[in-house]
């Protein structure tokens, strides 16, 4: 009994004596990479153990701020053992929620160096007791390449363009057929751009040479989430219709038409080049 005693009272000593562990750092921050909706970020969580003996920090949790916007979430899923009267770095990886950045794309990709804020704590066991480390620290990323990968996997969705509006009535000549047609413009992103040039070309038969061809004339501005329809006129040539008819276009009143071009879309100083693939029906 005396020693069960003088064993519990030890241990009321150390825990009594016991200090809580120190935070030190967020250090190493680092951006890993991307995956299908988040921009993961790897740190190290720096703590000290001013005791003499391990303790054990049994659970991490942070959030990511962007100025006053939750945007993402860090954890520590395991237990880690901090060594006595040692400063330790403890790995934590967190992930900022692309779509969170959504309406921060304008500033974002302005700066090289964006600041953002993590707020949290930490439960750290040592004997009996148990601390908790706050955190409230700031970090610095830089989201521009983060962020211009986003967008050009938007772009390139491959539903950024679509012919609409179509019609068409043959010149006077007779040797021509005038279309025209609409290019829905539809802008899925937070933030607007400029449609710099356009190009267009059409296939009857992608392997036998383009019948007409089109290019805008001048700059576009497309608003951020909204879509626009551009009205164009093309002009085809019937003789190279003709060279490409086939007799079932005769029975069925009406031709299919491969449309294939590029956009090159600027936003900021930054430019990407969207490819355009369409097919439409267009009565003869």
């Amino acid at each position: 009994m005396k020693k069960i005693t003088l064993v519990f009272g030890a241990l009321l000593f150390f825990t009594s004596c016991s200090n809580k562990p120190e935070f030190v750092a967020i250090d190493h921050v680092t951006i890993k990479g991307l995956t299908e909706d988040a921009l993961v970020v790897g740190l190290d969580y720096v703590v000290y153990n001013p005791n003499n003996v391990k303790t054990k920090l049994r659970q991490s949790s942070m959030e990511i701020f962007y100025k006053d916007s939750l945007v993402g979430k860090g954890f520590l899923n395991e237990q880690m053992s901090l060594a006595a009267n040692d400063t330790i770095r403890i790995p934590v990886t967190c992930e900022i929620a692309l779509k969170s950045l959504n309406a921060f794309y304008p500033e974002l990709l302005a700066s090289d160096s964006t600041e953002f804020a993590l707020k949290g704590n930490g439960k750290v066991s040592f004997l009996l007791n148990s601390f908790t480390i706050g955190l409230d620290e700031k970090i610095h990323l830089n989201t521009k390449k983060a962020i211009l990968e986003e967008i050009s996997k938007n772009l390139d969705y491959g539903n950024n363009f679509k012919i609409r509006s179509i019609s068409s009535n043959k010149l006077p000549s007779l040797s021509k057929t005038r279309l025209k047609l609409g290019v829905e413009t539809l802008n899925r992103l937070p933030i607007a751009y400029t449609i710099n040039t356009m190009k267009l070309e059409f296939f009857l038969d992608e392997n036998k040479g383009k019948v007409a061809e089109w290019t805008m004339d001048e700059p576009f501005y497309q608003e951020a989430l909204k879509s626009t329809t551009i009205p164009i006129d093309v002009t085809l040539s019937n003789f190279d219709i003709l060279k490409q008819m086939k007799f079932s276009w005769l029975t069925d009143q009406k031709a299919n038409f491969t449309i294939l071009g590029e956009a090159q879309i600027k936003i900021q100083e930054y430019e990407f080049n969207v490819p355009i693939k369409d097919r439409v029906e267009i009565g003869l």
